[in-house]
């Protein structure tokens, strides 16, 4: 079988149509893979942060063992993936085309001195940094794009936007530029590109100048589409192939671009039946970010709104604006799995869809991410459409990213190696109601910020965090409570079942984790 592995950036589960039918957007070609094969109502990402949820997928591992627990911490060149299984077996070409994320794109968190290189830097000013390792993460061929939204940068994105210039006088003229300007003079034009009229700046929701020509969206699928024509052109060796097709978006700052800005109107949305939570029984750190805004992982303080003075006509506009970049990537992937049937690759193709973590998206009034593990930030969409298998199917299984590489080799035929901390979904696959396991563990380490740890365990009607100060956390019955409003963390009726969950996610933050890798970027 062939792997079309397509992947979005801080994306709701509740974004997708084939989710939720409750609302404005409706995402027809994404709903095909699940209409096609099997959607997961109860996958999670294993922490809600991009780059060390990413490393995971990548590796098997939990972020605590393969070393990434934050953003900007790369993981180890020389790490073995489950692409480079894929790649040393001779039978798969593997490509990556968009975000790939498992080095940084800044700059390493502040805290450590020593400059470590990346291949995956986004501003012109660091591209003589870049590192050019290949294959990369087992991955043979690459086209990068970095970073969010018009703040996106790279030599491969603006090689291709330059062609595109190429070819067309009018996006020439749109930036007053020529195909030979400089990738600094093309790079601040695009960054900042913003049009002050009809955009909320306050709310990062932007309107600019980038057409949905040279939009990362774009990017991505003409990327991935080339290839697919290119392989089922015979233009490759190898008989199949695994193919990264990852999107930067709907990943904040919000600039839908075109069409897409203004297709979704702010009074059609309905917001999260959490939004109007004033955090009156919540952590109090949780308190003070609501009313202050703390510097978190996901949230960096001033460039959004204070939580609280948030209003819902605010919290529209940005979901709205959400929806427009949802919208983009839904058409996006119509004209992918178009050119998977029309090239015939879809009849030994393995489809599969899901994204890195969610988004806070309005609940309990919050944005982003960061150490707040809601629903709407851990529990994630998981779509898989295998040829010739289970069709219209939906599983309640609990499942997560860690179980993803697992799945890949095995319907690839390999064999899982011991350094693999999950497992694999084959049996959910062939019967859906098969329960593989009894809990989730989510880890969530904000260290460069509010230095907020906190682990996280999910069982079929729990959710039970456990956050630095041991006496702190929370306690959610999900079944009864899936909005999560009520805290039971203090409430003595429940003390059995709190002291049952604590020394079950105390197992599992003991029993599945081994001992970390050793760090090659000396922290």
């Amino acid at each position: 079988m062939n792997f079309l592995f397509i992947f979005t950036d801080q994306q709701r589960v509740d974004h997708l149509s084939c989710y939720n039918n409750n609302m404005v957007l409706r995402t027809p070609y994404i709903d095909s893979i699940a209409k096609n094969g099997i959607k997961f109502t109860r996958f999670y990402c294993n922490n809600p942060i991009c780059m060390p949820n990413r490393s995971t997928i990548f590796t098997g591992q939990y972020p605590s063992v393969h070393g990434v627990t934050t953003n900007g911490r790369k993981l180890p060149q020389g790490t073995r993936t489950f692409t480079d299984i894929l790649l040393e077996s001779g039978y798969y070409h593997t490509a990556s085309f968009g975000k790939i994320h498992l080095n940084y794109f800044g700059f390493p968190i502040k805290k450590f001195n020593k400059q470590t290189e990346s291949q995956e830097y986004s501003q012109h000013w660091d591209y003589h940094k870049l590192t050019n390792y290949s294959p990369y993460f087992g991955l043979e061929e690459i086209k990068l794009v970095c970073g969010h939204g018009t703040l996106c940068g790279h030599p491969d994105y603006f090689n291709w936007v330059k062609s595109k210039m190429d070819n067309d006088d009018k996006l020439c003229k749109l930036f007053r530029m020529k195909p030979t300007t400089s990738d600094a003079t093309l790079q601040d034009r695009i960054n900042w590109s913003f049009k002050t009229k009809g955009s909320f700046l306050k709310l990062q929701v932007l309107r600019h100048k980038v057409p949905e020509e040279l939009y990362s969206t774009t990017f991505v699928k003409e990327n991935t589409i080339n290839f697919l024509e290119r392989f089922a052109n015979g233009e490759y060796s190898k008989n199949n192939f695994f193919t990264f097709c990852s999107f930067p978006d709907p990943h904040h700052p919000y600039t839908p671009p075109g069409k897409y800005f203004g297709m979704y109107d702010p009074e059609d949305i309905i917001l999260p039946k959490s939004f109007n939570d004033k955090h009156e029984k919540s952590p109090e750190f949780m308190k003070i970010h609501y009313n202050e805004t703390l510097h978190t992982e996901g949230t960096t303080k001033g460039l959004f709104p204070s939580p609280k003075d948030v209003t819902e006509l605010d919290a529209k506009r940005v979901i709205a604006a959400s929806y427009g970049m949802e919208k983009m990537i839904d058409d996006a992937v119509g004209e992918i799995l178009d050119v998977l049937d029309k090239t015939g690759l879809a009849k030994n193709t393995i489809v599969i869809y899901t994204t890195d973590h969610g988004e806070l998206g309005g609940d309990h009034h919050f944005f982003f991410k960061g150490p707040y593990l809601y629903q709407g930030l851990v529990n994630i969409p998981f779509l898989i459409k295998i040829p010739n298998g289970l069709e219209n199917k939906e599983t309640t299984s609990l499942a997560s990213s860690i179980d993803i590489p697992e799945t890949i080799l095995e319907l690839a035929r390999f064999p899982i190696p011991d350094s693999m901390q999950g497992k694999s979904l084959v049996p959910i696959l062939k019967k859906p109601d098969t329960k593989i396991h009894d809990s989730i563990l989510i880890e969530m380490d904000d260290e460069i910020t509010i230095n907020e740890q906190s682990r996280t365990l999910i069982t079929e009607d729990w959710r039970i965090t456990v956050f630095s100060e041991a006496y702190i956390g929370q306690l959610f019955n999900l079944k009864e409570d899936p909005d999560e409003m009520n805290n039971l963390w203090n409430n003595q009726s429940f003390g059995d079942k709190k002291s049952e969950l604590l020394l079950k996610l105390m197992r599992k933050n003991t029993e599945d984790l081994r001992n970390p890798v050793i760090r090659d970027c000396q922290f």
